[in-house]
């Protein structure tokens, strides 16, 4: 059996919900090998790229301060 009738069988037995995401990195693995001609502006963009596209989206001071809290005081249950 050949990677592309691999791919194929695969595909058809992936649920509804996972093949957009499939076709997209389909897509962007083709666009790959051709970085002279532009994506089609309605593909569904991958995760990588919705991730660095919504850090725009937080505020400078979003986690400002990155130490963590001291706990609370607590009874030594264990002695």
């Amino acid at each position: 059996m050949t990677a592309r009738e691999k791919l194929i069988q695969a595909i058809q037995t992936l649920p509804e919900s996972q093949v957009d995401r499939v076709l997209a990195y389909v897509n962007q693995v083709r666009a790959d090998d051709r970085p002279t001609q532009e994506q089609d502006s309605q593909e569904t963009p991958c995760f990588d790229e919705t991730w660095w596209n919504n850090l725009s989206h937080f505020s400078p001071d979003f986690l400002e301060v990155r130490e963590q809290p001291q706990l609370p005081v607590r009874e030594d249950m264990f002695e």
